[in-house]
């Protein structure tokens, strides 16, 4: 008599308990509601996590909608998004204190996008594969518009592309094989995704990975300067040696340059994408000094203390480029509420009619 594994097995050779692990689903529409300035208020804090959006004022012929889809393949998110022509914001202050540490890959079905950086605007075209990194400031006016999002952990992208820091802002046109097969391949990702399980969906995040990377690279034209992989694994393990020892004054390009075995001008020259050995140290310890001003368990210690903790001990200094980095000002920063409370996470009262926000939350947690 054959033994019980104790895992029964459906006919198809899948286990029950394999069965049971779908995909995640999060739905969100503005559908159901009537008044279209509680749509636009109900739908900026829904997306208030990423963006602060600012939609066109509604008129008679052009009432506002927007929806987006979702699903959480384990490692990625994807998401098909719908609503009016938008402006869509995100200042260094948003990137720094909310949690999302993400590259968004995207195209537009529908509509247009209006990429704009602190040098040029970009207008993206339907098909066109943007890709944004949410570390960094982005400024984007799109019309009326229906796109799709591939949600991808920095932690993910970062080891597999020769030059991380270049991917924002950067655009594959559509035409372009390349873009026409990241596009058919993610969209089919999408549409799939109801029907697999989350093991069988996790088990595809290694050739999303591969599939992504090498589109990215190959959009690189100069490949005489395009960094090698060993340039590429020497930046990642700066970054993360810096961020393990941020809170240390020893932390010195030349204790950087010792510990890792590397001479003094190969750091500066890898670190040159970052915009410097410096800045990047700079830049790292100010968002630990925002992080912990918006920290209730550090609410007893004054700012002077906190970004004495970080080395910044010139108050006026301090100030300054920390009003310069975030465009506010340490104390109105305290001020202001960086973490999503938990209840924008439960059921509202209007939850019954616009679906749900668990998008906001995959996205918030670190994947």
């Amino acid at each position: 008599m054959k033994e019980h594994t104790g895992e029964q097995q459906t006919l198809s050779g899948t286990s029950i308990s394999e069965a049971v692990q779908t995909v995640e689903h999060s739905f969100f529409s503005t559908a159901g509601l009537d008044n279209d300035d509680e749509k636009i208020e109900i739908w900026r804090d829904s997306t208030r996590f990423i963006f602060d959006a600012q939609p066109d004022k509604p008129t008679a012929s052009t009432p506002f909608f927007a929806d987006i889809e979702s699903y959480h393949l384990g490692s990625l998110v994807t998401s098909i998004c719908s609503t009016v022509a938008t402006t869509w914001l995100r200042s260094p202050l948003d990137a720094a204190r909310n949690g999302v540490d993400h590259f968004l890959v995207q195209f537009y079905i529908q509509g247009k996008c209006l990429f704009s950086d602190t040098e040029s605007s970009t207008l993206v075209q339907p098909g066109d594969i943007l890709v944004l990194d949410a570390s960094r400031k982005i400024h984007s006016r799109t019309s009326a518009l229906k796109n799709f999002t591939l949600w991808v952990p920095r932690t993910l992208l970062e080891p597999m592309v020769a030059d991380p820091d270049s991917l924002h802002g950067m655009i594959i046109p559509a035409e372009e094989p390349r873009a026409i097969i990241l596009r058919s391949y993610l969209m089919s990702l999408h549409e799939q995704a109801p029907a697999m399980t989350l093991p069988q969906a996790s088990t595809l995040t290694q050739p999303t990975m591969e599939l992504l990377a090498s589109t990215l690279d190959l959009n690189h034209q100069d490949f005489e300067t395009f960094p090698d992989a060993a340039v590429a694994g020497s930046l990642i393990s700066i970054k993360r040696y810096i961020n393990q020892h941020l809170n240390r004054d020893t932390l010195t390009p030349d204790s950087i340059a010792q510990a890792l075995r590397i001479s003094r001008s190969t750091l500066y020259r890898v670190c040159a994408p970052l915009g410097g050995i410096q800045q990047y140290i700079r830049q790292q310890r100010l968002s630990r000094v925002l992080s912990n001003l918006s920290d209730k368990n550090m609410a007893h210690l004054s700012i002077t203390q906190i970004a004495s903790l970080w080395g910044f001990n010139d108050p006026s200094s301090f100030n300054r480029i920390f009003k310069r980095e975030f465009g506010v000002t340490p104390s109105a920063a305290r001020s202001q509420q960086f973490v999503l409370a938990d209840s924008d996470y439960k059921a509202s009262l209007n939850d019954q009619f616009i679906g749900d926000r668990q998008f906001a939350h995959w996205l918030t947690q670190q994947l």
